[in-house]
């Protein structure tokens, strides 16, 4: 994601420039800056009308904005980009309510492909054969995090609801502040320190990455919950600091650091004392409270800072820090929802890993006609089937879901998705002609979404003719009433059809290597041994793949040949994906 990615990407280095340089027509490069310099989705720039351009004066300047009908956000329209757009509708003639690029979203992210590949040959710079629309916005999140424009203004203007990587992250800025940061002299102004904020903030900063770092090497969740305590009471900012789990938890628990039993028992005992539920508040905003109560050892007044330990939709409870002073800045209120955000997702890890590794899981079987889920409504409106093939979660609330759909043209399921705000992105993997497998993006919109919010794993779902069948897997001590209730509620027609416990399968080494040997063929098996003992496999390569083909004696294609079967293989047997559900004339 932007800004916390220091790797090069295709469009680093000169790469957007040449990218730009490539395009033969004036639309192909609007399509560019649209996705690059304004931060639009190819849904958004299909939708895109003269009409939605306004324009602001703010401090003697001339700033352009772009409403969003998808969203309902002002993106930013830099003055070289209006121009562009407005001598561009006037040249084609377009009317004030008539679509810019009047096209389907799947048609502009091919355009970019094309003017990618032709950039590729031009510059020799084969990276650029592979950008997407989604590397646009990408491209136009880090320059202006690069330009100083802080991350809360970023994630406003573009449309996202968390950008990884970025600390801090503010609250939702107000309207003079997008302003403010817009304006180019903002920085000169003298109004906003370009060097940061106080030494205080900056230490605090510190504090912030060294306990994030400490949780890289914790597996429990309550060793996380005791990195985080030990490491801000060992600061000198915070006199103690405490976790309490949410109530709805079956695992409800306490760790302290900084602090004996009696004088947490005194401290808890005067906040309950206030009728007011601060870590309830703290997780339904997503913002800091801070309480004044009498603080130990000496009892004198004081303030605790209440941070919410949210992870998606989900609240693993609130972080408890004594201040050492009689408030919490902003800009230290929103490092700590920073760092509220990042334990919440190592407790969500925690939690995950302990599902992987648990004995017995709560089976929860649904079946649901609801087409407000973007797969049902989907099955539904084309008369297909969609199969989940499996999920990565690649944002905060973002999962990348692997879909074989069937029964239904490539082209339809493109236009379709691509007008859903639910859908960040789709990829085309592979299409065979009314059966294709594809890469979505979703935010919110369906019942996996839901599900997976409650750290569960979704072992089934199918969707035949606006009919889902869908397996969830969870922990014995997920609040399961909470997912139940949470899941009917957005998609009213959903039943529970099970709720079983079952035993998960457990695989030794010799079993894996069984099911390993009995899928490779002989030849397979020894370049893949050869490949791995001549050092192909690290990094750097200790073998080329010429090398390799040399001393097998093959040629380098059948080499690459055995080498992907065989790797394949490897993978499907890690992540046994060998079942009947994933059976499918895609698969090689």
């Amino acid at each position: 994601m932007p800004g916390g990615d220091s790797e090069p990407t295709p469009l680093s280095a000169g790469g957007y420039e040449q990218l730009r340089r490539s395009t033969e027509t004036y639309r192909e490069d609007l399509v560019l800056r649209l996705g690059a310099e304004v931060g639009l989705t190819p849904a958004e720039m299909s939708q895109f009308e003269p009409s939605h351009v306004t324009q602001r004066r703010h401090r003697g300047t001339e700033l352009y904005f772009l409403a969003v009908p998808t969203d309902g956000r002002e993106a930013y329209l830099p003055t070289e980009v209006e121009h562009d757009v407005r001598k561009y509708v006037t040249t084609t003639d377009i009317d004030e309510t008539e679509r810019v690029l009047p096209v389907t979203p799947r048609r502009l992210q091919m355009l970019v492909a094309s003017v990618g590949t032709r950039a590729a040959e031009r510059t020799g710079r084969e990276g650029l054969a592979d950008v997407s629309t989604r590397d646009l916005r990408r491209h136009f999140a880090r320059t202006m995090l690069g330009d100083g424009v802080p991350p809360s203004v970023v994630m406003r203007i573009g449309g996202w609801d968390r950008i990884e990587s970025l600390a801090p992250l503010l609250d939702e800025p107000s309207e003079d502040e997008v302003l403010d940061a817009l304006s180019p002299d903002a920085v000169d102004s003298g109004e906003r320190p370009a060097g940061g904020e106080s030494d205080r903030v900056r230490q605090v900063v510190e504090t912030a990455r060294s306990v994030g770092s400490a949780l890289s090497g914790v597996n429990t969740r309550g060793e996380v919950e005791q990195a985080v305590c030990d490491g801000l009471a060992d600061s000198s900012h915070y006199r103690f600091a405490w976790i309490a789990s949410d109530e709805t938890d079956a695992r409800a628990s306490l760790t302290v650091a900084g602090l004996d039993e009696e004088s947490l028992e005194a401290v808890r005992r005067s906040l309950a004392s206030r009728d007011t539920d601060f870590a309830r508040r703290a997780c339904d905003t997503g913002a800091v409270q801070t309480v004044r109560i009498d603080l130990p050892p000496n009892s004198e007044s004081g303030r605790l800072a209440v941070v919410p330990l949210v992870h998606g939709e989900t609240a693993y409870g609130a972080l408890y820090v004594a201040l050492d002073g009689e408030a919490v800045p902003d800009a230290e209120a929103d490092v700590l929802v920073t760092l509220g955000r990042h334990v919440g997702q190592a407790i969500a890890a925690a939690e995950r890993r302990k599902l992987l590794l648990a004995d017995t899981v709560v089976q929860l079987e649904f079946e649901s006609s609801d087409q407000q889920d973007v797969l049902v409504g989907l099955s539904a409106d084309l008369g297909c089937s969609v199969r989940l093939r499996g999920v990565v979660p690649i944002e905060e609330r973002s999962l990348l879901c692997f879909l074989t759909v069937r029964g239904a043209t490539t082209d339809a399921v493109f236009d379709k998705l691509q007008t859903t705000p639910a859908v960040e992105h789709i990829r085309l993997i592979r299409d065979r002609g009314t059966e294709s497998l594809l890469e979505v993006a979703l935010s919110t919109g369906s019942t996996i979404t839901t599900l997976t919010s409650y750290d569960g794993t979704i072992s089934r779902f199918v969707a035949e003719d606006g009919v889902a069948r869908l397996v969830g897997e969870f922990s014995n001590e997920a609040p399961l009433r909470d997912v139940m209730s949470d899941l009917t509620d957005a998609y009213p027609a959903t039943e529970l059809v099970s709720k079983q416990e079952v035993e998960q399968p457990t695989r030794n080494t010799a079993d894996f290597r069984e099911s390993l040997v009995a899928r490779l063929t002989d030849k397979q098996q020894s370049v893949l041994r050869a490949a791995y003992l001549a050092g192909y496999f690290e990094w750097p390569r200790g073998s080329t793949a010429e090398d390799l083909a040399d001393s097998i004696d093959i040629s380098s294609p059948t080499l690459h040949q055995h080498l992907r079967t065989a790797q394949q293989k490897l993978m499907t047997a890690f992540f046994d994906d060998d079942s009947d559900e994933h059976t499918s004339t895609l698969n090689p």
